[in-house]
């Protein structure tokens, strides 16, 4: 698959904002989002949006898991994470280009079912 110069550039900002959280949460979320621009080159143009970046979307993960939170500590699974690291980068639903990748339709199945997610937990102390 030959990819365009949007995904080539969503690629090297991924890789270097990954290189600088240096947290295996963020670094997860990264993978995933390369996984859906490689596979979708309009994933890659919300990728690419200024305002937008990979510690922004792991701040949202946080958010989102303190509203959920019991006894100071709050969980989201990894498909969760993802789906609103998506959200926040406002990835819609998109066809792939040449072909769906492994990834892509693991994340797509345990989105639908709700299985084969094994969860992620992050305790607010250590944020504060």
């Amino acid at each position: 698959m030959v990819l365009t110069e949007g995904q080539k550039q969503a690629i090297k900002k991924l890789d270097k904002e990954m290189e600088a959280a240096k947290d295996s949460c963020s670094k997860y979320i990264a993978e995933q989002l390369l996984q859906l621009a490689t596979s979708c080159p309009e994933v890659s143009e919300k990728i690419l949006e200024q305002k937008k970046t990979l510690a922004g979307a792991l701040d949202a993960i946080k958010a989102e898991a303190k509203k959920h939170a019991v006894g100071g500590c709050g969980c989201v699974d990894e498909a969760q994470a993802v789906e609103i690291a998506c959200k926040y980068y406002n990835i819609k639903d998109t066809e792939p280009a040449a072909g769906v990748t492994a990834a892509h339709q693991a994340l797509e199945t345990s989105m639908d079912t709700g299985t084969g997610a094994a969860a992620v937990s992050v305790n607010l102390d250590d944020f504060f």
